[in-house]
């Protein structure tokens, strides 16, 4: 299939339309005909169709032919999660720009190929992943710890960032903010400030430190869930709250999920920090040369910040569901946000003693 745009791209799309509500709410059952009826797929040809897990934001479907692969995402308005949470669709269509404007910054491969883009239906079409990955945190979860996923995905975060920074084209392209509220502050920062207000003004500094920070083009969700693993290489998906603002954020937000799951393999946990540990020192060494600005105490802040909002914000971890987990890692959080180093070196092995306590 060749790569078409159904509607062009344009900078800024996320605030171009005020419309929320889709032509075709995309479904298993309807998917084969949407895509006929735009001529995306020959009607001759047989079209085999997967419901994937989108996460708890976007209906996705892999559309298999004969002799071809994509993928077919529409942004839905409303999270799959307890709490209401709504989200512009109008996100898919900076996810779009992103995948475009990434497919040039970063090596080939590491980026799915945006295959094309309805706007009247919040539809984005990319490319498969190949064939030989793995997602990062499938093999997390398994038990199996690689170090060298974690460089690969630290460096690649790193060239991101570099590639990006101080870019005034890119900050006027993905600048605007209210993605990154409506999907990471309000329903992570500010729930859990509503939660505990002992530390609500430490949160609140931390919310605007964030929001003050633009200099380099940021994923948002840049989380093992994110990130396909291959012997050579990682390839990254997902680029809905993308924005031009703070690289403190991603990086804390992929220490999160390393650190809850040292939590949750508590025998284990030398092993997950050691993978912690190397993700951070890949990507330093990545952005050392080119990034001035001081990152360890950001880092250090957002990082307390995610790992209380992924026990008690809108998005909970769903691997970590037992109380006495939960309360130990409230408390560590608790502990880095009030009185912890602001290195995440010094962190980390702050983190290990902690949980080397735990189990004695």
């Amino acid at each position: 299939m060749p790569d078409r745009d159904l509607q062009p791209l344009q900078a800024g799309g996320a605030v171009t339309s005020p419309r929320e509500a889709a032509t075709v709410e995309l479904t298993l059952a309807n998917v084969g005909d949407y895509l006929r009826e735009r001529n995306l797929v020959d009607g001759t040809q047989d079209v085999k169709l997967e419901l994937l897990a989108g996460g708890i934001s976007n209906t996705v479907v892999m559309v298999v032919l004969a002799t071809d692969c994509f993928v077919v995402k529409q942004s839905l308005p409303k999270l799959r999660v307890d709490q209401d949470w709504f989200f512009d669709r109008r996100r898919i269509f900076v996810e779009t720009d992103c995948m475009a404007t990434l497919g040039h910054l970063l090596p080939p491969g590491c980026v799915p190929k945006v295959r094309f883009s309805d706007r009247d239906n919040f539809v984005l079409g990319m490319s498969c992943a190949p064939d030989g990955g793995k997602t990062w945190k499938q093999s997390l979860l398994a038990g199996t710890v690689d170090l060298e996923a974690a460089d690969r995905a630290g460096r690649l975060l790193g060239l991101l960032h570099c590639k990006s920074y101080q870019r005034p084209d890119l900050r006027d392209r993905f600048g605007d903010q209210n993605l990154l509220i409506q999907g990471r502050v309000d329903p992570y920062h500010r729930v859990i400030a509503s939660l505990y207000p002992d530390l609500a003004s430490t949160i609140n500094a931390e919310i605007e430190r964030m929001l003050g920070t633009q200099i380099v083009l940021v994923h948002g969700d840049y989380s093992p869930k994110n990130i396909v693993v291959y012997p050579n290489y990682v390839l990254v998906l997902d680029f809905e709250v993308a924005h031009y603002g703070d690289p403190a954020f991603d990086v804390a937000f992929c220490l999160t999920h390393l650190v809850l799951k040292a939590a949750h393999f508590a025998r284990r946990h030398v092993e997950y920090l050691a993978s912690a540990r190397r993700f951070w020192g890949a990507y330093k060494d990545a952005v050392k040369d080119t990034i001035q600005t001081p990152l360890e105490a950001s880092v250090v802040g957002e990082l307390g910040c995610l790992l209380l909002a992924r026990i008690d914000g809108k998005s909970r971890a769903e691997y970590i569901n037992d109380d006495p987990t939960r309360d130990f890692v409230r408390n560590m959080a608790r502990e880095i946000l009030l009185t912890a180093s602001k290195d995440p070196d010094s962190v980390i092995d702050w983190l290990g003693n902690e949980m080397r306590q735990r189990l004695s």
